[in-house]
């Protein structure tokens, strides 16, 4: 029943999400300007290709600030490169560490941002790919509909086992947790989510609600944007983007559980309850299909009196129909994140590893202690930062 509720919700949830479309509306002339931001930290080549893509926008007004924040490798000499050959593009480099109470990627933005001079902000991790009229159908939608916001869910990519298995899947889960298609809905203040990986945004929704000092030590900034934005009245919205930009989040196992872990604490500052609530569905709700093949095979060779000696074959076909909704809608999941849909009959072991992402983010929620980007951090997450001031950390 659980399973079957899930699915019939993963679909109206979809619905609700397909904001973008091909061919876009035409543009109002002249388009506001916009502004990419891509910040990056030791990336190497990998970051010429996701500049590259953003550069190839058709959008015919746009410039792009990418900040290289304390690389140690060629990052920085890659992003001077292409800067030189492209006026469009302007390089910050970042030399220091950020003030106490910030996090990199927060104020690496921050500190881009007073360099961007476009109408919207568009901010882009450094390892996403988009598709040359992303951006042109992304302002579309904005101004058709008179959002203040709208954030991507791109495509995700794998190119190993464990990413195919395990990304997708935690994808979904943090779907779930955070209610993600109801940010669509005006009527839930309280509920909000944005990826920034993808985030475009209003300058002047931007500067209402403070800009990314506001958010200055969070993990999951993005979240806690989409919820300052609904709570000043502001309209974010979420789309999936599958098919207009992609990324390659982690490229290892240790990187994958780490990651996640770290999105699952941060998302909900700090505190382990909605990751417990889906610890427990993930052993209720899914586990419980597979002890109950068990039973039931265990009860067809000792059948008993129970259901007139038949109770072995309904604990067997409860558990089959069980197993059939959960693979199908776990299925449905990797399929529309771009991965193979055969992938959630091996759920026994990717829920094994889920498990253990979530026990990792319960412990970081204990410790507070986290690790992103190289930098180690550990630190208590205020409350409500809209509510304290906004003066910058000494």
């Amino acid at each position: 029943m659980a399973w079957a509720f899930y699915g019939t919700m993963l679909y109206a949830g979809r619905r609700k999400m397909l904001l973008l479309k091909r061919p876009p509306d035409p543009l109002k002339v002249p388009p506001p300007g916009v502004t990419i931001l891509v910040p990056a930290k030791d990336e190497g080549e990998r970051i010429r290709a996701c500049i590259q893509s953003a550069l190839d926008q058709d959008y015919p007004n746009f410039d792009m600030v990418v900040i290289d924040d304390r690389s140690m490798d060629n990052t920085g000499a890659i992003m001077d490169e292409m800067a030189a050959a492209n006026s469009k593009l302007r390089v910050v480099h970042i030399r220091q560490l950020p003030a106490p109470g910030w996090t990199g990627k927060n104020n690496a933005l921050h500190t881009g941002v007073q360099h961007a001079g476009g109408e919207w902000f568009l901010f882009v991790d450094s390892d996403v790919l988009l598709e040359r009229d992303v951006l042109s159908a992304c302002m579309s939608v904005v101004m058709r509909k008179k959002f203040d916001m709208i954030s991507l869910l791109p495509r995700l990519e794998s190119h190993s086992f464990w990413e195919g298995l395990l990304v997708p899947l935690a994808a979904g889960a943090a779907s779930s947790m955070y209610l993600i298609a109801l940010t669509n809905n005006n009527l839930m203040p309280k509920t909000a989510f944005a990826n920034g990986q993808y985030l475009m945004i209003k300058r002047s929704a931007y500067e209402t609600i403070g800009g990314h000092e506001t958010v200055r030590d969070r993990f999951c900034e993005d979240m806690q944007i989409a919820r300052l934005m609904k709570s000043r009245g502001l309209r974010p919205r979420v789309s999936w983007g599958n098919d207009f930009a992609s990324v390659r989040m982690y490229s290892s196992l240790g990187a994958i559980l780490r990651g996640w872990a770290r999105i699952y604490y941060a998302a909900q500052v700090g505190t382990p309850g909605r990751v417990l609530a889906a610890l427990s569905f993930v052993i209720v709700c899914c586990f419980s299909a597979y002890a109950a093949l068990a039973w039931g095979i265990w009860r067809l060779v000792h059948p008993g009196r129970a259901l007139w000696g038949y109770i072995g074959l309904a604990w067997l076909l409860a558990s089959l129909v069980h197993i059939g909704l959960l693979t199908y809608f776990l299925g449905v999941l990797y399929s529309w994140s771009g991965n193979r849909r055969r992938n959630a009959w091996l759920f026994p072991l990717g829920g094994a590893m889920l498990v253990s992402i979530f026990l990792r983010s319960v412990r970081m929620c204990i410790t507070k202690k986290v690790e992103w980007r190289g930098t180690k951090y550990s630190h208590n997450m205020a409350a409500d930062l809209a509510t304290t001031s906004t003066q910058k950390a000494p």
